[in-house]
């Protein structure tokens, strides 16, 4: 039931963009700044994202419980709506597409649009000037959110289910919401961000290695194998960095290594389409192979 649950949200995804306005996050900082404000002096960092990730974890097992009870379809196609949500909106591998649709066209405005749109998540501070920053800020962006918005969200939906894949998107959003925000004045506040990083490091440690291996058996395996063993030294996770962990860091040295950009940088500005365009398809090859595996253990009777 996972393996048609995800198909069906893959393809809802792809072909209802009018869907995109209705799986939106905003309501995360609101709600943040709503229990933050309920547990006033008492807040601190572990208990306070215990219960904002709690309670809309409680009422998804619920819901799924008693539809379960009623009836299995009903089950099945709550936990449909509820992984096409968590996979929204604003998939950046189709932005990705449509800054590359403009930019053939030579749509200038367009594409500066989508591009700070694109890599906001990754990159806050304004856009570079020069062609290869921006070209290569996308391709670290598209690596990165194929992971935290696409393959590691579909593995905790395996696991646990509708639970699992809103427990990962809601960790990220917070990341990104601490990202956003800057860097925190208040104790309170600082002690939150580190807890969300702790959880978000824990949840991403497994699918991370399992995306990064597929980026390696999806592009150039001797390179990626090569970077992976460097990368073997920096298992801990930057502590300077905190708005950057080193599972990012993980899949852009294998990515890259996959694409063999670190062999072979770009320096005519004619082939960094074309370069986006490779980025793409690994991240869509990659996805394949996920689908693939997952068919191949259901078959086996290995998942459910």
């Amino acid at each position: 039931m996972s393996l048609l649950a995800i198909l069906i949200s893959l393809i809802l995804k792809k072909l209802l963009p009018p869907m995109h306005r209705l799986r939106s996050f905003a309501w995360i900082t609101s709600y943040c700044h709503w229990i933050h404000a309920r547990l006033a002096s008492h807040r601190h960092g572990i208990a306070s994202l215990l219960i904002i990730i709690l309670l809309p974890l409680i009422g998804i097992a619920s819901v799924q419980y008693l539809l379960n009870d009623l009836l299995v379809f009903l089950g099945f196609i709550f936990s449909i709506i509820v992984l096409t949500y968590s996979l929204g909106p604003k998939d950046k591998r189709q932005r990705a597409h449509e800054y590359l649709d403009a930019e053939e066209r030579g749509d200038k405005d367009n594409a500066e649009s989508i591009l700070q749109d694109i890599v906001s998540c990754t990159t806050p501070a304004p856009l570079p000037e020069d062609k290869p920053s921006r070209t290569r800020a996308l391709i670290e962006c598209v690596l990165i959110q194929t992971h935290e918005q696409l393959l590691a969200i579909l593995f905790w939906f395996v696991i646990l289910g509708p639970m699992g894949a809103v427990l990962y998107r809601l960790t990220v959003e917070l990341q990104q919401a601490g990202q956003r925000s800057g860097e925190a004045t208040e104790t309170g506040d600082a002690e939150f961000h580190a807890a969300v990083i702790r959880l978000h490091y824990v949840l991403a440690w497994i699918p991370g290695r399992l995306t990064a291996l597929s980026y390696a058996v999806m592009g150039s395996f001797v390179h990626a194998l090569h970077a992976w063993q460097n990368a073997s030294q920096e298992e801990e996770m930057d502590t300077n960095n905190n708005t950057n962990p080193q599972i990012h860091h993980l899949l852009l040295r294998i990515g890259q290594a996959a694409l063999q950009f670190d062999k072979h940088p770009l320096q005519d500005d004619s082939l960094h389409n074309d370069a986006i365009r490779e980025t793409l398809d690994l991240c869509g090859r990659s996805l394949v192979a996920w689908i693939t595996v997952l068919a191949l253990m259901t078959l086996a009777g290995w998942a459910s």
